[in-house]
């Protein structure tokens, strides 16, 4: 029995040390330090005109910069550059997303090199390729859509006496807004046909195009660089008999109607 229990012992330690490397090796052994590049970007969704910043480390200093190539989602190449390696091993620059190129709405994709082929990185992000502003009229909230080049919007604001939009802007340079309205929004109309809107740019009428849906209208206007305002105006705007008018239009409906039987009431 005992020189079972020293056999049993002596094969006990040794299942302990063919195991302890095992227990010695966790997950952060493998640490970020030695992948040769990484990537990333602060944000995880994108619009048109959104300003990106994409990040790293590297392993080593090579006398060679990073280049970057962004990719869309049909992996059509939107944009490259280049960046240098920081003192510390970590890199940074910032990027605007959107573009002419950049016309594909989807998964995009960020591709790293340093130096080769074996130092790579990748990372993905969504972009949207538009602005959602909701225009609220009455407590009525109608979303508008748009994408915008140099150039930032502020505010759009309803002026539904006068039957337009104003938009307030901040350029960066000579710009583009694309901006989709609804019909339920404001439209403009000749008779049961559509007709053209009036667009102005701090006052002063200019040129656009335009592309149509059944239920909304697109608009594309260059503006320059000291443009602040710009002046969509159509024929009508809601609520022409938004949700208040209705609801005026029922109580008063009401108050004929009792005064009405009233009425009979005391000739009968």
């Amino acid at each position: 029995m005992k020189i079972n229990s020293i056999i049993f012992m002596l094969i006990l330690s040794l299942l302990v040390i063919s195991y302890l490397p095992v227990f010695a090796q966790s997950p952060s052994s493998t640490s970020v330090s030695s992948i040769p590049i990484t990537v990333m970007t602060d944000k995880s969704f994108y619009s048109d005109g959104d300003k990106m910043i994409i990040s790293g480390l590297v392993k080593d200093q090579l006398n060679v910069p990073i280049s970057i190539v962004i990719k869309d989602t049909n992996q059509n190449i939107v944009l490259i550059g280049q960046v240098s390696a920081n003192s510390d091993n970590t890199y940074l620059t910032q990027v605007t997303t959107g573009g002419s190129l950049w016309s594909a709405v989807g998964t995009y994709e960020i591709d790293v090199t340093y130096g080769s082929k074996d130092r790579t990185a990748k990372a993905t992000f969504v972009f949207t390729g538009y602005h959602f502003y909701p225009i609220v009229i009455q407590g009525v909230s109608y979303n508008a859509t748009y994408t915008i080049t140099n150039g930032t919007i502020n505010s759009i604001t309803p002026k539904t006496d006068a039957k337009l939009l104003q938009i307030s802007v901040d350029p960066t340079g000579d710009g583009t807004l694309v901006i989709t309205l609804p019909r339920s929004l404001i439209d403009s109309k000749t008779g049961n046909q559509d007709g053209p809107f009036a667009l102005q740019e701090d006052g002063v009428v200019v040129k656009f195009e335009e592309s149509k849906s059944d239920i909304s209208r697109t608009l594309t206007l260059p503006f320059s660089s000291d443009t602040r305002q710009i002046e969509i105006i159509g024929t009508q705007i809601v609520p022409e008999f938004g949700p208040l008018v209705f609801v005026s239009l029922t109580i008063a409906m009401t108050l004929i109607l009792l005064y009405a039987k009233r009425q009979l009431s005391l000739y009968n």
